[in-house]
């Protein structure tokens, strides 16, 4: 007979506050500000990674900035949000939680201030905007190391068919795919493209 794991309550959640400020904002403004469901998923893969740096497109209010720069104690989170009252929003949210030393909110384009930040020196990208495009995977790619993970969410709310296939390409990710996210590592310095 095989081992089962025994089913434990839910871990806390240290950033449940936020999460929480977000939906209350979001429901009051019925603006973009969604939140990732559940942070642990990008914690943890962040902290499998052993990440130092992490970059992420879509900001919201920072709930899964937090979770990420949890990862270990000395990540660093570079976070991109075009919304200026939630960039505002985020970082006193951040600071509340003591990580603004850890995590850089960006105000501006996602695809505009990731081509601002350096190439291949990041370990872990989260892609947490309205849907991806070409571009936006193209930006994230190219900011992350080979070996590299990138978290796209959001791919239910309909991107071009070429990012699920850019995604989905053996060449360049390995990837699974699992409801509306996929997680993907980086295989390869893409010279084809």
């Amino acid at each position: 007979m095989g081992t089962f794991v025994k089913r434990t309550a839910r871990p806390i959640d240290p950033f449940a506050g936020i999460q929480a400020t977000t939906r209350e904002h979001q429901r009051q403004h019925g603006c973009g500000a969604y939140t990732y469901q559940d942070g642990t998923l990008p914690g943890t893969i962040a902290a499998a990674a052993s990440a130092r740096r992490i970059v992420e497109v879509g900001t919201a209010l920072g709930y899964t900035a937090c979770w990420l720069a949890a990862a270990t104690s000395t990540t660093t989170v570079d976070t991109i949000e075009s919304d200026a009252d939630h960039v505002l929003l985020a970082r006193e949210q951040i600071s509340t939680v003591g990580l603004a030393d850890r995590i850089t909110v960006h105000h501006g384009d996602g695809d505009d201030t990731l081509a601002s930040l350096p190439a291949g020196e990041f370990d872990v990208a989260f892609f947490d905007g309205f849907t991806p495009t070409t571009a936006t995977i193209t930006g994230l790619r190219t900011r992350l190391r080979v070996g590299g993970v990138l978290l796209a969410a959001n791919l239910t709310l309909g991107p071009a068919a070429e990012v699920l296939d850019g995604l989905n390409d053996p060449n360049l990710w390995l990837t699974h795919s699992f409801g509306e996210t996929a997680i993907c590592v980086k295989r390869s310095v893409d010279t084809t493209r």
